[in-house]
C-alpha cells in the first residue's frame, strides 16, 4: 500500500477546459454527526476575541473537593487527627521474613460514585423509556438543541442593541405631508420605493413616529433556530397615517413601503447599523421587509428583519373576508366602466396580505402566552423547524414556514392531541403523525374558538390550503399550493416510518441530512424564460387572478402550469413538488427586482403507471370523450382494445420502445402539453433534468441489428433469457452420471449491472488474426495489428445432484469435474446441436450468439482446500487464498446475484444506476483492481434498501446523484454498510454486526460491507479499496456533485460528459496506447464514430460455427503484467471501458534511497555516492516499452513529478 504522500499527490488538481476538475480541499470524512443543514456550526468565540459576556454559572451545587494532604516526614499521609497531633507510622511484621513494610495508602473514595440514584435521575431514566425513542436518540436531541439554541452572549448583546435601536426609531423626526405619488424626497436618501410599479394612486403620505416597536416571531416566542438567527421587529405605524379607505387599490401597501423607505433612509446615519437591504416577506413583492445587520460582534450571527404593521382597529376585519373585492377593476385595468361592488370578483390573496398585518398582534399574544411556560413544546417546535429546513420547505413564496408549523403545534395542543407534559420527541412525532393523516386541502383547520360552521368551506372556495388563525379571519396558508402541502404531508409520513424502522439511524436521516431538490425527485422541470412566463400570464391567466395578484406573475403562471400537469400526468406521478423560489434581496438604492422567478417542479414517478406507453380514455360514445379529445388535442385517437371496447386513447411510444424511452414518457407528456396549451417551444421552452447521463450507457457503434439497444436493459434481458433456456437444456441431458439440479448465473449481466452487456451477433474475424480449433477460435500473433471485438463470456455455476461417491482427494475431484465438462459438452452437442468446447476448469457453450462459461460447483472442495495436517498428524482447517476464492465464487456470488437480481425486479432503476456508477468510477481511472465492481453494486444497493430520508429512486440519474453523495459524505471509518437483503437479518443480527464492527474496527478493511451471507468478514472489500483510494473517490465525487449543481439549470446546452473525463495532472507517467489494440475502444466516453462499424450482423446459426475469442483484450494483458512486476514501485490506473491511457503514480516509499543489499537490487541502481541504491526510473520506463511492444504508442514522463 502506498503511503500518505500518494494521497496528497492524488489530490493535486488542475482545472482544464472540458476536463473534470478535482479539488484538493474536499474532505471525504465529514462525520455524519456534524450538523449539515445550511452549514450549521458551533458558535465559538469569533476571531479569537475574549468573550466578556459569560453565561450565569450555578455554583451552589458544586461539590467540595478534598483538602490538600500534608506530606510531612514521620506523619501519616492522611494528615492530622482531630487534635491536630501527628500520627506515628505503623509497620506490619512479616511473619515469614521478619521484615517491616509500610502499610499501603488507601485513596479516599468519592462517595458520590456509590450514591443511590436521585429522584431526578430516576425520573430521567423513566422519561427516556416512556417519552423518547431511545436513550441515544434523547442524547442526540439534547446535543442538537444545544447547537441550534441561541447562546446567552448573543442574547445579552441583542437586548442591549435592541434598546438603542428602539430609541433610534422613536427619535426619528416626523415628516411633512407629501403626495403619495411624489418620489422626489426619496432621492435625498438615495432610495427607491421597495415595491413594484402600480397604477396611479390618489392620497397623502406623512411620516409619524411609530406607535410601538417590539420583538415578535420565533425569537419572541423562544423557539428561534440558530446559530445564525433572524429576529423579527414589529414596527407599528400610527393610525393617523391611514385614511378610512386605504385598504382599496394597494394604497395601504404603498404607504407601508414609503414608511419603510423613510425608516431605512434615517437608519443610514445610525451607528448601530453596519449594512441594510430590502427583501420580501415570504416572497411576496407587495410586503417588503428591511434587513438590518447590526454593527459589531452581534452582526456576525444576527440579522434584524423590520416588519411594518398597522393597528388592529384601523380597518374592520370583515372588510377582508375572502369573498370581498378590494382592488377595483376600473383602477387596475384603467377602464371607465363602473361596476357595483357586489358583482365584483373577490380578491382573497390581496385581502390576506393586509389581514396578516392586522391580526399579527393577536396571533403573537396567543403563541407567546402558551409557549412561555412550556419548554418541551419549544424544543419540539425546534426539532420540527430543523426537519423543515433540511427539506427546503420553510423558505420562499407559499412555503410551509416554521411559523405555520409552530401554530399547528398549538392547534394540536388546543385540540388535545398533544399535551404540555410530552417530551420534545413526542411533540415532533405526534405532529408528524397528525399532519400525515390530515388534509388541509379539503378539511381545513382553525385556531378560532367560535368560528361559524360555514367559514371553513368558504375559505376552501378561495384557497387551495386552509389553516385559519385565532381571529377566524386570516388564512395562514393563503399562498400555499396544494402540491406543497401534499409534499409536506408525504414527508411527515416518511418521518414516522423512519422512526418506526429500528434498522436505521433515524436521527441522522431526519435531522442531520440535507436534502437538495435535485437529489429528491426523479424528473425536474424548469421554466426560466421570464418572457415566456409573462406571456403565459397575459394570454391565459383569468381576469380575476390578474386582479387578485396585481402584477405578481409567479403564482399565476404556476397555477396555470400545475392545473395542466395534474390532469395530464395523472397516476403516472405520485407527487408534483414545487421548488419554492428564494427570497429576493436588493440594495436600498436599487429598484425592486421584477417578479421573474423561474418555475421549477419535481416529479416523483409512480413506476406502476409512469412507464405505460398508452393513455386509455373514456369510451368513444360517452360524454367524457369530448373533454378528453379537447384536452389532448391532436394526440387523441380512437382505438379498439383486446376486450372489445372502443375508447379514446393517447399513444406516446411504439410497443417496441426501450425501457430508457419509457422512463421518459413523462417528458414527452410535459413537453407536448406545455406546447399545446401555452405555446412553449418544444426544443428550448423548458429545461428537463432526467436523462442527461443516459448517453454514457448507450452504444454509439456496434449496435444490434434486431432490436433497439437503449441503455442496455433489453440486451441484458436477452442474455438472461438465453441462460434460462440453456439451464432447461442442461436439466434435460440424459447421459451424465448426476443430474443438473440448477444453473445459477454469476456474471454482472445476471444482476442487470453490466455496463455494456454482451450482444448476440455473428462474429466474423479475419483469418489473418485467428486460428481455428475444433470448435473454437484463438488469436494469433497477427492479432497485434488490430484486436478482435470484445466479447464478454457469461459465467454460471452448475449445481449437481447429491452423491456420496465423490472422492476426498482434490486432484481426483478436479479430474471428475473435467470428466463432467466432457460429458456435458457431448450431451449438448448431440441432443441440442450446440457448439461446445470443454476445458479442464470449465465448459464453453455458444448459444443464441452468446458465449456461456459454466463451472461445476462441489461444496466439499472448499473444506478440502482448508484442510492442513500438522507434523504431529493433527488435521486442522484454516482459510487459505484458494479456499476463500472458491467459496466466494460458488457460495457467496450466486446468492448475491440472486438477491440483487430480485432487487432490480422490485426497483427497475437499480441496474442502470449501478452501470452509471461503474462507468463513472472507471472513467476516473479507478478500475476493478482499485475499486471492485461488486463493492460498487452493494453500495448502490444500500441506496435502495436504506433510502432514508428519501424514497427509492425510479430514475437511474437520480440514483447516481445519491451514489456520488454517499461516496463524498460518508465516514467509512465509523459507519459500516449493512445490507439486509430480502430482510434476512433480524434487529439483533444488525446490532451484533454493529458491535462487532466497532470493537474490531482496527482489523477490518477501510470499507466494511456486511450482507446476510457474509456478516462479519467483508470479503468483497478485503483487498480493495484501500484507504487512499476511498479518499480519492470521495474527493472526485464531491467535485462531481459541484459540477452537476452548476450544470443542472444551465441556459446553454451543457456537456454532462465532463464529469466522466478525468484529470491527468496528478500522475507521474502517462502510457499512451494504440487504439486499434484496444478491444473495447468503441466503449470510450468520447468515441469517434466509424460508419463501417455502426451495426452488428444478426446471429444466424451456421454449420461448423466456432466459439469466438472471448475475454481477450491486449491492453488488459499488458496492464496485468505491469501490476504483477511493478506493483511494489508504482500504482497503475486505467479506464476499462475503452481507455487509451494508463497513468502511473510512483510510490513515495519506492523513491527513497535504500541500503545496498541483494534484496534491493531489483529495479534499482547505485546512487551517485555509491553508498545506497535508488529507483532506476529510466530502466523501468524502458521495460514499459518492451513489455508493451505493439500496444504502447508513447510514454510521457511529467516534468513536475516526484522524481
Amino acid at each position: 500500500m502506498c503511503d500518505m504522500k500518494v494521497k496528497k499527490k492524488l489530490g493535486v488538481n488542475a482545472k482544464r477546459k472540458g476536463k473534470f476538475p478535482l479539488s484538493a480541499e474536499v474532505n471525504c470524512y465529514e462525520g455524519n454527526e456534524a450538523m449539515e443543514y445550511n452549514k450549521l456550526e458551533k458558535s465559538d468565540m469569533d476571531d479569537g476575541e475574549e468573550d466578556n459576556i459569560s453565561e450565569d454559572e450555578d455554583d451552589e451545587n458544586d461539590d467540595v473537593g478534598p483538602e490538600k494532604e500534608e506530606r510531612n516526614e514521620g506523619n501519616d499521609d492522611s494528615g492530622m487527627d482531630e487534635e491536630n497531633k501527628p500520627l506515628k507510622r505503623k509497620y506490619v511484621e512479616d511473619e515469614k521474613e521478619g521484615t517491616k513494610e509500610k502499610r499501603k495508602k488507601v485513596k479516599p473514595v468519592d462517595a458520590g460514585l456509590y450514591k443511590p440514584p436521585t429522584v431526578k435521575e430516576l425520573n430521567q431514566l423513566r422519561e427516556t423509556e416512556n417519552l423518547f425513542h431511545s436513550n441515544l436518540f434523547r442524547l442526540q436531541i439534547q446535543e442538537m438543541l444545544k447547537e441550534v439554541n441561541i447562546r446567552a452572549k448573543y442574547r445579552t448583546l441583542f437586548h442591549c442593541w435592541m434598546e438603542d435601536f428602539k430609541k433610534t426609531l422613536e427619535n426619528i423626526e416626523e415628516y411633512e405631508d407629501y403626495d403619495i405619488m411624489d418620489r422626489n424626497w426619496l432621492k435625498e436618501f438615495n432610495l427607491k420605493i421597495p415595491i413594484p410599479y402600480l397604477p396611479q394612486i390618489m392620497g397623502v403620505f406623512k411620516f409619524i413616529k411609530p406607535t410601538s416597536v417590539s420583538v415578535v416571531g420565533s425569537f419572541g416566542a423562544g423557539c428561534c433556530l440558530g446559530p445564525n438567527i433572524k429576529i423579527d421587529f414589529r414596527v407599528e405605524m400610527p393610525q393617523i397615517c391611514f385614511d378610512v379607505k386605504d385598504y382599496l387599490n394597494h394604497k395601504y401597501h404603498v404607504k407601508r413601503a414609503l414608511y419603510l423607505a423613510y425608516i431605512a433612509g434615517k437608519l443610514q446615519e445610525s451607528e448601530l447599523v453596519e449594512e441594510m437591504q430590502f427583501s420580501q416577506s415570504c416572497g411576496n413583492p407587495l410586503k417588503p421587509v428591511l434587513e438590518v445587520k447590526p454593527k459589531g460582534k452581534l452582526g456576525k450571527r444576527v440579522i434584524i428583519l423590520v416588519h411594518l404593521t398597522s393597528p388592529a382597529g384601523v380597518f374592520k376585519l370583515s372588510r377582508f373576508s375572502p369573498e370581498k373585492n378590494n382592488v377595483r377593476p376600473n383602477w387596475y385595468f384603467k377602464e371607465n366602466e363602473r361596476v357595483e361592488e357586489e358583482s365584483l370578483s373577490p380578491t382573497p390573496h390581496y385581502n390576506c396580505s393586509i389581514l396578516k398585518d392586522l391580526v399579527l398582534a393577536a396571533n403573537e399574544d396567543y403563541r407567546t402566552n402558551i409557549l412561555e411556560n412550556n419548554p418541551n413544546l419549544k424544543d419540539g417546535i425546534l426539532l420540527l423547524k430543523v426537519w423543515l429546513k433540511q427539506r427546503g420547505l420553510d423558505q420562499g413564496y407559499g412555503c410551509f414556514s416554521g411559523y405555520i408549523m409552530c401554530m399547528y403545534v398549538l392547534y394540536l395542543l388546543q385540540s388535545r392531541r398533544i399535551n404540555s407534559v410530552m417530551s420534545s420527541y413526542q411533540v415532533a412525532r405526534n405532529t408528524w403523525n397528525s399532519l400525515a393523516k390530515s388534509n388541509w386541502t379539503t378539511d381545513g383547520i382553525s385556531l378560532a374558538q367560535s368560528l361559524p360552521q360555514q367559514s371553513v368551506p368558504n375559505f376552501h372556495h378561495h384557497f387551495e390550503v386552509v389553516f385559519i388563525d385565532v381571529t377566524g379571519s386570516c388564512n395562514f396558508c393563503a399562498n400555499m399550493s396544494k402540491e406543497t402541502f401534499l409534499w409536506v404531508k408525504q414527508e411527515c409520513d416518511l418521518a414516522v416510518k423512519c422512526l418506526d424502522n429500528p434498522n436505521i439511524n433515524s436521527f441522522q436521516a431526519l435531522f442531520m441530512t440535507s436534502m437538495p431538490f435535485y437529489r429528491q425527485f426523479d424528473h425536474i422541470i424548469r421554466v426560466q424564460d421570464f418572457t415566456m412566463i409573462k406571456k403565459l400570464v397575459e394570454e391565459h391567466s383569468p381576469r380575476m387572478q390578474k386582479l387578485d395578484y396585481t402584477g405578481h406573475v409567479y403564482p399565476q403562471a404556476l397555477s396555470l402550469i400545475l392545473e395542466v400537469l395534474r390532469k395530464g400526468l395523472g397516476q403516472r406521478v405520485r407527487h408534483i413538488s414545487i421548488v419554492l423560489p428564494s427570497t429576493e434581496r436588493w440594495q436600498l438604492s436599487k429598484c425592486p427586482p421584477m417578479s421573474g422567478q423561474p418555475i421549477t417542479l419535481g416529479l416523483t414517478l409512480n413506476p406502476e403507471f409512469a412507464f405505460s406507453v398508452l393513455e386509455k380514455g373514456p369510451g368513444a360514445n360517452l360524454p367524457e370523450a369530448f373533454e378528453f379529445r379537447k384536452f389532448w388535442g391532436k394526440k387523441s385517437e380512437v382505438r379498439r382494445f383486446q376486450d372489445g371496447s372502443i375508447s379514446e386513447a393517447v399513444v406516446w411510444n411504439s410497443g417496441s420502445a426501450t425501457l430508457a424511452q419509457k422512463r421518459m414518457i413523462c417528458h414527452k407528456i410535459v413537453t407536448y402539453l406545455l406546447n399545446e396549451k401555452f405555446g412553449f417551444p418544444t426544443e428550448n421552452g423548458i429545461i428537463y433534468v432526467a436523462d442527461q447521463l443516459d448517453s454514457l450507457l448507450e452504444r454509439s457503434m456496434l449496435l444490434p441489428a434486431d432490436f433497439e439497444y437503449g441503455t442496455g436493459e433489453e440486451a441484458t434481458v436477452r442474455v438472461i433469457g438465453a441462460l434460462d433456456s440453456l439451464g432447461k437444456q442442461l436439466r434435460q441431458l440424459n447421459d451424465i452420471p448426476l443430474e443438473v439440479s440448477a444453473v445459477q448465473g454469476t456474471s454482472s449481466v445476471c444482476r442487470y449491472c453490466d455496463v455494456f452487456p454482451p450482444l448476440s451477433s455473428s462474429c466474423k474475424v479475419p483469418k489473418e488474426v485467428r486460428k481455428e480449433g475444433k470448435s473454437h477460435l484463438l488469436p494469433t500473433e497477427n492479432a497485434l495489428v488490430i484486436a478482435p471485438r470484445w466479447i464478454t463470456p457469461v459465467d454460471a455455476i452448475i449445481q449437481l445432484g447429491l452423491s456420496g461417491k465423490w472422492p476426498n482427494d482434490l486432484c481426483a475431484i478436479q479430474r471428475i469435474k473435467a470428466a463432467f465438462y466432457i460429458k456435458i459438452a457431448e450431451g449438448l452437442s448431440e441432443q441440442f446441436h450446440l457448439t461446445v468446447q470443454p476445458y479442464p476448469d470449465c465448459v464453453q457453450i455458444l448459444k443464441d450468439g452468446f458465449v456461456f462459461c459454466l463451472h461445476v460447483a462441489y461444496q466439499r472442495e472448499i473444506s478440502l482446500l482448508k484442510e492442513t495436517t500438522t507434523p504431529e498428524g493433527v488435521t486442522k482447517y484454516r482459510d487459505t487464498e484458494e479456499s476463500l476464492a472458491l467459496e466466494k465464487s460458488i457460495v457467496h456470488l450466486p446468492k448475491l446475484t440472486s438477491s440483487l437480481h430480485g432487487l432490480h425486479q422490485q426497483c427497475s432503476s437499480y441496474g442502470p444506476t449501478c452501470c452509471l456508477a461503474k462507468r463513472w468510477m472507471s472513467s476516473q481511472l479507478l478500475d476493478p483492481h482499485h475499486f471492485p465492481e461488486m463493492c460498487i453494486e452493494l453500495l448502490v444497493a444500500s441506496l435502495y434498501l436504506m433510502p432514508e430520508p428519501y424514497q427509492p429512486p425510479n430514475q437511474p440519474q437520480l440514483g447516481f446523484f445519491r451514489f456520488l453523495h454517499l461516496l463524498a459524505h460518508t465516514n467509512w471509518q465509523t459507519e459500516p454498510v449493512i445490507l439486509n437483503l430480502n430482510a434476512e437479518m433480524t434487529r439483533e443480527d444488525i446490532l451484533e454486526i454493529e458491535t462487532w464492527f466497532h470493537s474490531h474496527r482496527s482489523t477490518l478493511p477501510p470499507l466494511f460491507l456486511s450482507t446476510p451471507y457474509d456478516k462479519k468478514n467483508s470479503i468483497w472489500t478485503k483487498e480493495a479499496p484501500s484507504l487512499q483510494i476511498l479518499i480519492r473517490a470521495a474527493m472526485l465525487a464531491g467535485e462531481a456533485l459541484r459540477v452537476i449543481e452548476s450544470l443542472l439549470f444551465s441556459a446553454i446546452k451543457s456537456d454532462w460528459k465532463q464529469i466522466f473525463r478525468p484529470s491527468l495532472e496528478a500522475f507521474d507517467v502517462l502510457i499512451h496506447l494504440f487504439p486499434k489494440l484496444n478491444s473495447r475502444r468503441y466503449e470510450a466516453v468520447d468515441v469517434k464514430s466509424d460508419k463501417s462499424n455502426c451495426q452488428l450482423q444478426s446471429y444466424l446459426k451456421e454449420p461448423g460455427e466456432k466459439i469466438p475469442v472471448t475475454g481477450f483484450n491486449p491492453v488488459n494483458c499488458f496492464l496485468a503484467e505491469l501490476r504483477e512486476n511493478y506493483s511494489d514501485y508504482a500504482l497503475f490506473f486505467y479506464d476499462m471501458y475503452g481507455g487509451n491511457i494508463i497513468p502511473v503514480l510512483w510510490k513515495p516509499s519506492a523513491l527513497l534511497p535504500k541500503d545496498f543489499k541483494v534484496s534491493h537490487i531489483n529495479c534499482h541502481k547505485p546512487s551517485k555516492d555509491g553508498s545506497k541504491v535508488e529507483l532506476n526510473v529510466d530502466a523501468i520506463i524502458d521495460d514499459f516499452y518492451i513489455l508493451g511492444k505493439g500496444v504502447v504508442s508513447t510514454i510521457d514522463v511529467k516534468s513536475g513529478s516526484a522524481l
